[in-house]
């Protein structure tokens, strides 16, 4: 009993997490494209991506360009969401992320695979 009760903590110390900071993120696209560029708004105003356009709602959203292709990356708190959300898109998931317009995109399908541990969700 003393064993599984240690087993538990340090499972729970030393798992991994279930959610990507974006600093982890990002890091992990730059491996893949150092020279990923993120879009950024034309005024104060705009809005790159509009979280509010996604069911559920995302934290914040950003539009990338890796490798010279486009795409829109998305962030929840929760990974629950995400899987949620690119279900709903028919998108590509990391953990607590959503990659949206990848799929169909050979060169953005190949990237989320293997530098941003991505699934499918369709």
């Amino acid at each position: 009993m003393k064993w599984l009760l240690v087993l538990t903590i340090l499972t729970s110390c030393f798992g991994e997490s279930d959610t990507y900071s974006r600093e982890q993120f990002l890091s992990m696209a730059r491996k893949g494209d150092p020279d990923l560029k993120l879009v950024a708004p034309k005024s104060i105003s705009d809005k790159v991506v509009d979280c509010y356009d996604y069911i559920p709602n995302c934290r914040y959203g950003y539009r990338v360009i890796i490798k010279n292709v486009q795409m829109v990356v998305l962030f929840y708190d929760k990974p629950e969401n995400a899987k949620k959300s690119a279900r709903r898109l028919m998108a590509y998931r990391s953990r607590n992320w959503v990659l949206e317009e990848v799929k169909g995109e050979p060169i953005l399908e190949r990237f989320a695979k293997k530098y941003l541990k991505a699934v499918e969700e369709f």
